[in-house]
């Protein structure tokens, strides 16, 4: 079953008769599960950049970035966090393609050490902006960038549960290589939205009028 096919079937209309339902036995239950959350958190973030983008076209949206006096001109703490979220993402591929279980352990432990560095340095860089005098409420550009990242480290601590899941199977002998690679493909996917994030919540006032205007947001 194609992805496409994940997102418009309706299950809930009657088969027509002799013909036999689409059973995707190609792959898992938990890649679909995969997909399908995916598929969601996409959407969701999706809609705020459509906010975001829309919202920074009004007169009281002061950009992070742009002017020497702004935190993100010098996106320096941003880029030391998105260092540490690839070392995890890393770590836990290196796992899914290892054979050893304790050499799959080791990584999933440094994998989830460099994911709650990452968070803990995520509330650091809330705590430098409020410092500054950029409270939640304060700008708009603020409260997208508490809200943006915090949704996104919530997904990380949502990731962190499942590599003690997958840790506990690989240390009482269960066979998760498959729930494994579902896991790395989770923040293989969780890195690349903070990508997204990082370029999304750091630009000028000029690039978000180029954006609005392509996006006929302007």
């Amino acid at each position: 079953m194609s992805w496409t096919q994940i997102f418009t079937d309706k299950p809930w209309l009657p088969e027509p008769a002799g013909e036999v339902p689409l059973i995707d036995s190609g792959h898992p239950p938990g890649v679909i599960a995969l997909r399908m959350l995916l598929g969601a958190i996409t959407i969701l973030f999706l809609l705020f950049f459509v906010t975001f983008i829309e919202r920074s076209q009004f007169q009281d949206f002061q950009a992070l970035a742009g002017e020497p006096w702004q935190p993100f001109t010098d996106s320096l703490k941003l880029w030391v966090n998105t260092g540490v979220l690839l070392l995890a993402s890393l770590a836990i591929h290196g796992a899914a393609h290892a054979r050893q279980n304790r050499v799959r352990v080791t990584l999933l432990v440094a994998s989830a050490v460099f994911a709650i560095v990452f968070v803990l340095l995520q509330i650091s860089v809330w705590q430098f902006l409020y410092g500054l005098g950029y409270g939640l409420s304060d700008n708009p550009a603020n409260s997208y960038f508490y809200m943006l990242t915090a949704v996104h480290a919530l997904h990380v601590v949502g990731g962190l549960t499942a590599l003690a899941w997958v840790t506990q199977g690989l240390l009482t002998g269960t066979n998760a290589t498959a729930a494994l690679r579902t896991c790395a493909t989770y923040w293989h996917y969780l890195f690349v939205l903070w990508l997204v994030l990082f370029f999304m919540l750091t630009r000028t006032p000029e690039t978000y009028a180029i954006i609005a205007a392509f996006c006929g947001l302007g």
